[in-house]
């Protein structure tokens, strides 16, 4: 099964550096690169990884930040998951190592911070989706967004964590007040953090056709999920589509980094979606469940702290 996919990332209009970062990873053993080359993608029986990353924390430190826990998050994945044979794999399996790669790419940042003191206090947000067994299986920490657009109807996978989405959780905010309120870009978790991090994970079902993207709040923070729908549905090439969305962005201002990860799930090996047939997350983005762990491959794996 084949992937076709596109990334962009540009640093915008007015900051100076690009902190942003993406991946696309076969959990194959290749080495994981950041930012690396575009090419077709095959999903091997153990998956595909994509994440993007939103870096802060002055500096190059943000720099740092994002593509550390990006590789250290595919280095992880393919630790618990990849490296082990596919007839052992469960969705418990891959859920509970989502969650522990999440955290391994907390660590090894704060560690990579505490080593260098260039880069104290640096961190990153970190959406990543495994495309495994007609599924893709979410993880997030952070604002940067997961969608999936499906015979032109676009969904939100993720649920930003920000103070200004509690703030509408709490009903003390509208989400039209949210998109220009000054501390619209604090983030309630991030990787690299020296508290313990929660990812926060989901499913969603895969039908060919559909597309899924990874953005930073670059882009769905400079433009509404309508404009977003709205290029995903004139049917260009992944690449094309990514280029007018930052079009777009620069034309509003750019005013952070813009980052955008489009994979286009056309191979026949995905089911056509049925008629009338909507996406929909099957599982809530609520954190999993501490449990007794799962054994796979000779290892155990434990959920982090909830």
């Amino acid at each position: 099964m084949l992937i076709d996919y596109a990334a962009i990332t540009h640093p915008g209009k007015v900051r100076k550096n690009n902190e942003d970062a993406y991946l696309v990873n076969a959990l194959d053993g290749e080495e994981p690169i950041v930012n690396g080359p575009l090419r077709m993608q095959k999903v091997c029986k153990t998956g595909l990884l994509a994440a993007v990353a939103d870096g802060m924390g002055g500096a190059a430190a943000g720099e740092v930040a994002s593509r550390e826990g990006l590789a250290a998050m595919a280095l992880h994945t393919f630790g618990y998951w990849g490296r082990f044979p596919a007839e052992d794999a469960t969705e418990e399996g891959l859920l509970e190592t989502l969650k522990v790669a999440a955290e391994g790419a907390s660590e090894s940042v704060l560690r990579y911070s505490d080593n260098d003191r260039s880069s104290r206090g640096m961190g990153s947000t970190l959406t990543a989706a495994v495309i495994w067994n007609g599924h893709a299986y979410i993880s997030q920490v952070g604002d940067s967004r997961a969608y999936l657009f499906r015979r032109g109807e676009l969904l939100q996978l993720t649920v930003d964590q920000t103070l200004v989405n509690e703030m509408i959780t709490q009903g003390t905010l509208t989400p039209e007040q949210a998109r220009t309120h000054p501390q619209r870009n604090m983030i309630t978790q991030a990787i690299g953090a020296p508290q313990p991090i929660h990812a926060v994970l989901g499913k969603v079902p895969l039908r060919r056709g559909d597309r899924l993207l990874l953005c930073s709040d670059g882009l769905h923070g400079e433009i509404s999920d309508l404009r977003i729908q709205a290029n995903l549905a004139y049917g260009y090439s992944t690449r094309r589509t990514l280029e007018l969305m930052l079009d777009e962005v620069l034309f509003h201002g750019a005013r952070d980094n813009v980052t955008g990860l489009l994979l286009a799930l056309d191979d026949p090996g995905f089911p056509l979606p049925a008629e009338g047939e909507k996406p929909v997350v099957l599982n809530p983005l609520d954190p999993l469940p501490k449990s007794a762990g799962a054994k796979r491959g000779g290892w155990r794996i434990f959920g982090g702290g909830s």
